[in-house]
């Protein structure tokens, strides 16, 4: 562990009351540090500094700035601490003008203890105590102390998220051990049958217990240690296993691998249309048709964020849109973070377009034996209507950088990137592109007419063009299936799977079906029409499942209430197959809510920091994304209420 004490020294430590720019501080900083023997040419370190700030603000919020470079010519790591006396404006995260400096210099030849040094600093001073004591000491020799002797934290607070996850599974088995038991489902109609009174047994009641619980705990671990997540499932399917809740043969099964086949297929297919440049192609060539125009700029990019999220999938569609509006705020000098929000906004919407948009697409289209026709016919209309709605919101929020101006905006950069692709395989892989569209479209004719099960000819198609991309690609065929495929996702996608499963295996989620089933009839009121029950069923799954989505990854919120829905409709609700189309907008639309809603928003987030240095907060991004996910659901919720009598 890095000993601040070896290199915060109280000799480079100083207040400068009167400083009035980050020039000037700097200026003061090199002066320090070259009267120290640290350095012999202030004015490069100065502009060394100023330099680093013009790649991305080293403000860290809270009052705070952390500037550091490898300057050549120091002659060992050394970190000045600077209290200003004005705060200065320094386009921090917070947008808080700051009042503490660390700024840490470091040689070439120090670089590999130049970044832990910079690590302990910022977790010293993200302790609000430290920042307090450092910023009212008495003078600048107490606040060195403050920051090189930070408190210690007791056990809990170093294992916080340990505590709050082991609290969360001790609460869910209790919670779950007094209210099972309650929940006692009719001895008539569907529930009459054996499979449905054994719910009701001790041995059962005990599965049930531990099998909602392991669920729950796998979704609050996944959440608070996502790093760890195949570990989490993994742990919670094998205990499973081991308390004899299911068979390996049942695990197996339950482990979807067709959905997971139909996956892994369209990821190696996607990454290699993202190699050879298909999907930024067609961008570019888009975007260099309404050159100086922002707000069209913005809706083009929003655009081909909703196609390509649902005819590609949201990681590809966010990172290609994402890339180029980098390149076009710089030119237009517009605010990147306008682009970021707007385009993950529509992304997602996006990715409830077609069956291939989003893993949930597909899980749900296999739940419900659902074809690519079906979901042109209910989902597209919808998300399409929705896209429009979102892309005015955005407009309308971030109406002052897009509307009022005309930019000059130069594509040559745009054309020199079409130039490092290959003509030959760029019409390749757009044939190629439009024949898997085509394949996956008609997949149901094609089981009808062969006599095949249903998801038989999605998964075969999506394999027969695995198997052209990789034979066409040769010696690369193998790094693209190495590495063009998540490993890591899917195999968390498979234990999820299996533990979803288990929830309808055990009864847990047949009981929660009759519990939303029974809250619906009440709802709707006495002497309600069947149809009236159903869309009241269908607004709280959705709304249900797209606030749940928004706080937690959508996947395992939409595994979890696949049975739910399968048990509803078994129940015989007229028009049921709307709680499908409930359930894949609800799963879409709610990942707008928060940063964590969903991949898309994570890996634009990542993308955004690394080029600028900066983040989106939680609340920053919470009053935007509630306007736009309460706006998409209410959408849905018309399109689903308007259309309930056409559903089958």
């Amino acid at each position: 562990m890095v000993r601040l004490g070896q290199f915060v020294r109280a000799e480079l430590a100083f207040d400068a009351p009167e400083a009035s720019s980050q020039r000037e501080v700097f200026e003061m900083v090199a002066a320090r540090l070259a009267a120290n023997g640290v350095i012999t040419d202030p004015a490069a370190l100065t502009e060394e500094l100023l330099h680093r700030e013009k790649q991305g603000s080293t403000g860290v919020g809270q009052g705070m700035a952390l500037p550091h470079a490898i300057f050549a010519d120091a002659k060992q790591i050394a970190v000045a601490v600077v209290r200003l006396g004005t705060a200065l404006e320094w386009d921090a995260i917070d947008h808080e003008p700051v009042k503490l400096l660390v700024v840490i210099v470091a040689p070439s030849s120090q670089r590999d203890d130049y970044l832990p040094v910079l690590a302990e600093v910022a977790r010293s001073l993200n302790q609000p105590d430290v920042r307090d004591a450092a910023l009212r000491a008495k003078d600048v020799a107490h606040a060195v102390r403050a920051i090189i002797h930070p408190p210690h934290e007791s056990f809990f607070m170093r294992n916080r998220r340990l505590v709050v996850f082991a609290a969360v599974v001790a609460l869910t088995f209790v919670a779950a051990g007094l209210v099972l038991p309650r929940v006692r489902l009719p001895a008539e109609g569907m529930y009459a049958g054996e499979e449905f009174i054994r719910f009701g047994e001790p041995r059962w009641l005990f599965f049930q217990q531990l099998t909602i619980t392991l669920f729950l705990a796998m979704v609050v671990g996944t959440l608070l240690f996502w790093r760890y997540r195949v570990a989490i499932a993994a742990a919670s399917l094998g205990t499973l296993l081991i308390a004899g809740v299911m068979d390996l043969e049942t695990t197996v099964k339950f482990m979807s691998i067709p959905t997971i086949l139909f996956i892994m297929s369209m990821m190696v297919i996607v990454r290699w249309l993202e190699n050879i440049g298909v999907f930024r192609y067609i961008v570019a060539k888009a975007i260099e048709r309404v050159r100086g125009v922002p707000w069209l700029l913005l809706l083009t990019l929003m655009a081909f964020s909703v196609l390509l999220g649902g005819f590609a999938d949201e990681v590809s569609a966010i990172l290609v849109t994402f890339g180029l509006a980098l390149e076009v705020a710089k030119r237009t000098k517009t605010p990147l973070v306008p682009y970021l929000l707007s385009l993950v906004f529509a992304t997602n919407v996006g990715s409830a377009l077609t069956l291939v948009g989003n893993p949930i697409g597909v899980y749900i289209a296999f739940a419900g034996k659902l074809s690519f026709e079906d979901f042109l016919r209910w989902a597209s209309p919808t998300a399409a209507v929705t896209a429009v709605v979102v892309a005015g919101i955005c407009l309308l929020l971030y109406r002052r950088y897009f509307f009022g101006r005309r930019v000059e905006f130069d594509v040559r950069d745009l054309e020199r990137a079409e130039e490092n692709i290959d003509p030959a395989r760029l019409r390749i892989g757009i044939i190629t592109f439009l024949v898997v569209v085509v394949l996956i479209a008609v997949h149901r004719r094609v089981e009808l007419l062969l006599g095949l099960g249903e998801g038989t000819a999605l998964v075969a198609e999506a394999l027969l063009v695995v198997g052209f991309i990789v034979f066409y690609e040769q010696e690369k065929g193998r790094l693209l299936v190495e590495r063009g495929i998540d490993w890591w996702t899917l195999l968390f996608f498979m234990f999820l799977f299996a533990n979803a499963a288990c929830l309808e295996y055990t009864g847990v989620t047949t009981k929660i079906g009759y519990v939303i089933l029974t809250a619906a009839q009440q709802l709707a009121g006495t002497g309600a029409s069947p149809a009236g029950v159903t869309s009241v069923a269908a607004v709280l799954v959705l709304w249900f499942s797209g606030i749940s989505s928004g706080f937690v990854d959508n996947l395992p919120i939409v595994a979890a209430l696949v049975p739910v829905v399968k048990d509803m409709i078994r129940t015989g609700l007229p028009h049921a197959t709307i709680l499908w189309w409930a359930l894949l907008f609800g799963g879409c639309f709610g990942g707008n809510l928060t940063v964590i809603g969903s991949t898309a928003n994570l890996v634009a987030i990542g993308a955004y920091e690394r080029v600028s240095g900066k983040s989106v907060r939680f609340r920053d991004w919470i009053k935007f994304g509630a306007i736009i996910t309460g706006a998409a659901l209410l959408a849905a919720t018309a399109s689903l209420l308007l259309q309930l009598g056409r559903a089958p």
